[in-house]
């Protein structure tokens, strides 16, 4: 067997060994979904009921639906939680340590460098 056939098996071999090792992560964390998951709940009548007074009372029959009503409800608790207490990012400060400078100027340094540099291989 010459080293190009032989080399050519222990590739195909370790490429196996991976794929083989991937789809038994794969069933594993499958198996570990399934048995923690919740078991799914039979369809349940549920009313809810919006206090404004454009839109009627919802009657939802689906846990879909149910999902796409709290996932509204907490929407719009998040906006107005964040018109009550607002981002505040830090101010900029005018003096920046000497460190910071050197620092900066490096980096500067370093992407001009590369813009300005010559071509090899040519000349002219």
């Amino acid at each position: 067997m010459n080293p190009i056939t032989q080399g050519l098996i222990i590739t195909a071999i370790g490429m196996g060994l991976v794929f083989v090792a991937i789809l038994l992560l794969w069933a594993l964390m499958d198996f570990l979904v399934r048995i923690t998951n919740d078991k799914p709940a039979d369809k349940a009548t549920v009313k809810v009921e919006i206090s404004t007074e454009e839109e009627p009372v919802i009657k939802t029959e689906d846990k879909t639906h149910r999902l796409h009503h709290v996932a509204s409800i907490a929407v719009a608790i998040a906006m107005s939680l964040h018109k009550q207490f607002p981002i505040i990012t830090p101010q900029e400060s005018s003096t920046i340590s000497a460190w910071q400078t050197s620092k900066r100027s490096q980096v500067l340094n370093q992407s001009a460098a590369l813009l300005n540099r010559k071509s090899r291989g040519t000349t002219k």
